[in-house]
């Protein structure tokens, strides 16, 4: 009788089991269709209901914005070795297309051991930061590193024993 009330107790967790399986699947569905929707959703201007010159103004803004934020990113990745390709993130403008908002780009720090190459790089990487006309408070917390870390390594080259 044990055995029997056993088999019906685990009978009974592969039904419930199966029950959040497909409720899962379900629930899995919606999301691919909702994601699905949003990637092929687009913005489409119907009648004139809005002003032509605004319209204008706001795309232009947003094609200024992507000009120059592509403009920084890369003058930084030209400068110094990087790890990754550019990082941009982006806003979708009035007509639908996509434009770069903001960017990062990722410096490769590692410091070679040949002190003389490490100052060469510590150059390299301080000028690629502050390359830009505008700088971000990141970029000159870069800059400001990589002079600092160069200017260490000038001290102990001539000698400073920083470890005493």
């Amino acid at each position: 009788m044990e055995i029997n009330n056993n088999f019906n107790t685990i009978s009974s967790l592969n039904q419930q089991i199966a029950v959040k399986k497909a409720e899962l699947a379900s629930i899995d569905k919606k999301e691919d269709e909702k994601s699905l929707f949003e990637k092929n959703d687009s913005v489409n201007i119907v009648g004139k209901n809005y002003d032509e010159e605004d319209y204008k103004r706001v795309l232009d803004k947003y094609k200024d914005l992507d000009a120059k934020v592509r403009t920084h990113e890369q003058a930084h990745a030209s400068g110094a070795p990087t790890t990754a390709p550019i990082n941009y993130s982006y806003q979708v403008g009035p007509d639908g297309k996509v434009y770069a908002s903001g960017g990062s780009v990722r410096f490769d720090t590692s410091i070679p051991k040949d002190e003389a190459a490490a100052s060469v790089k510590l150059d390299k990487l301080a000028n690629a930061a502050s390359a830009p006309a505008e700088l971000s408070a990141a970029d000159s917390a870069i800059s400001r590193t990589a002079n600092l870390n160069r200017l260490l390594l000038q001290n102990i080259e001539q000698g400073v024993d920083y470890a005493n």
